[in-house]
């Protein structure tokens, strides 16, 4: 008995399921159910809809399955395999209502074409509910996404995505995408679809900063060209791409300086990326400030407001192209603009303002505390006994407020001190030249002034020190250093009558005080 009603049961379920499925088959597969579901997508987003196949499964629960779906004329999203589901009671009024939408595979290209978000998704215009439809879609509660690639930029991206629509906007629970070997995560809320806009934090193990401005930028280039009359309510498609994106990523590149434990929040618009605030490591040291990229042809502009801090000098000047020139650690600020398309290009380029320390560093081959021995020496061949000595100059702090142009550095202000001198000059370094022009004045320490004897200190005083004119010239790998004899002559000669002029007043003094002596 027990077993004749398991399999009455059985064979219950089999026909329920069956009759399920064959009812679902013909309720929402065929020509008229395919057209009607790629008239209604095309009336929802604002876009052509075509749909290659359909067909239907009642088990485990009732789904509408679409292949070959193409959105967009142009063509710019493909579909392999798109499956609808809603729930029982939905298919007794032959709605899907409650749905999810699950997707295996798919092309994006961006930029996307203009596409609808209804102000009212979830009810169907009163136009529309007039028409006899063979299905009618009420309400998405679930999209998912699997093995999409989105192209944008000459770039790839690959992976998976899972969506949630709301009332006016669309949740991003959590996408996973990679390319070259970068992986990112993104979750947040997208409010318009066909900028799109709206707010996503994103994390990545690497992100190129070239990249995501171009990438960005396709999200809607060319939209506005395509929107046929826009009305007064509706932006052009390149105004209406406004991503704010909270940023935190291992690793970040630009022009193929490495950027370490980046963050930040980027505006994202069709015209540039704006990252304010924006933090990183670079050569050692850290950036805290802003920046802002826009592509421009075949390079990008750039814009940057920062406070830099300890960052290796040799470390930056060799990216810049001018290695193994001088070592230390620079802090300071800046607010520079320029092109870049490599390292070089961006020397070229950069214009600005900068103010930078440099502290416990080298200058390679400078010489200045020899070129000032052998000068003061007043002996041919002076310089034959300092053949152990090292052409590197060390110091202490190094400073400028520079001005930037067209690859030079240029300052009224350039102060080098060292243990045994100090430098005050002005003039410019040549980057792209690789060349160094200065002049200024050289003061010894008090040391060194009391060393190098009472008849130079008192021919070449100032402030008590020694203090001779230089210029700093040449290569920056190699500069030449000189000594001004003219102005040094020019100095020991005023210095000599100052001091014969008070021997005079001192003698003339002590004549007057003995007469008045004498005639008490």
């Amino acid at each position: 008995m027990k077993k004749r009603i398991a399999v009455t049961a059985l064979m219950a379920a089999l026909i329920v399921v069956g009759g399920g499925f064959l009812w679902a088959r013909a309720v929402f597969t065929g020509d008229a159910v395919r057209s009607a579901l790629a008239a209604q997508l095309a009336k929802a987003i604002g876009q052509p809809v075509t749909i290659g196949e359909i067909s239907a499964s009642a088990f485990p629960r009732v789904e509408i399955r679409l292949g070959d779906v193409a959105i967009g004329s142009p063509v710019r999203v493909r579909l392999a395999d798109l499956r609808v589901g809603t729930d029982v009671r939905a298919l007794l009024s032959r709605r899907i209502e409650h749905g999810s939408v699950r997707l295996n595979g798919a092309r994006i290209e961006l930029p996307l074409p203009p596409i609808n978000m209804p102000e009212r998704p979830n009810e169907p215009s009163g136009a529309a509910a007039a028409r006899p439809s063979p299905v009618q879609i009420v309400s998405i509660d679930e999209i998912v996404l699997r093995d999409v690639e989105i192209v944008s930029g000459g770039r790839t991206l690959r992976g998976d995505v899972e969506l949630e629509p709301r009332d006016r906007e669309i949740l991003l629970r959590r996408a996973s995408l990679a390319a070259d070997g970068t992986r990112m995560t993104a979750t947040g809320r997208i409010l318009d679809l066909s900028g799109p806009s709206g707010e996503i934090a994103v994390k990545a193990s690497a992100l190129n900063v070239d990249q995501l401005a171009r990438f960005a930028s396709a999200f809607s280039g060319g939209a506005a060209s395509e929107r046929a009359a826009p009305s007064s309510r509706r932006r052009t498609g390149s105004a209406m791409l406004n991503l704010a994106v909270s940023l935190d990523a291992d690793r970040a590149t630009f022009r193929g300086l490495v950027l370490d434990k980046f963050s930040g929040r980027a505006r994202i618009s069709a015209q540039a990326v704006a990252l304010d605030p924006i933090r990183f490591s670079v050569f050692g040291g850290r950036y805290d400030g802003s920046a802002t990229f826009a592509p421009a042809s075949d390079a990008l502009a750039f814009r940057a407001r920062a406070t830099v801090a300890d960052v290796d000098v040799a470390a930056a000047t060799r990216f810049a192209g001018n290695p193994d020139t001088i070592s230390g650690r620079l802090s300071g600020r800046l607010d520079c603009s320029g092109r870049a398309s490599d390292a070089a290009d961006i020397a070229s380029t950069i214009r600005g303002t900068a103010r930078v320390d440099i502290v416990d560093g080298v200058v390679k081959n400078l010489g200045l505390l020899r070129t000032i021995v052998v000068a003061t020496s007043m002996r041919p061949g002076a310089g034959g006994g300092l053949t152990g000595w090292s052409k590197d100059e060390k110091f202490s702090r190094l400073g400028a407020t520079l001005r930037i142009a067209n690859g030079d550095l240029t300052s009224d202000d350039i102060r080098f001190e060292s243990e045994n001198l100090m430098l005050d000059a002005q003039g410019a370094v040549q980057t792209m030249a690789s060349t160094v022009n200065l002049k200024g004045k050289v003061q010894l320490s008090d040391a060194l002034s009391q060393q190098g004897g009472s008849d130079l200190l008192r021919y070449t005083q100032e402030s008590g020190r020694v203090t001779l004119p230089a210029t700093v010239a040449g290569p920056i790998a190699a500069p030449h250093v000189a000594i001004d004899t003219a102005d040094l002559t020019k100095r020991a000669i005023r210095n000599a009558a100052a001091d014969e002029v008070e021997k005079r007043l001192t003698n003339d003094s002590v004549k007057k005080g003995l007469l008045g002596l004498l005639r008490r």
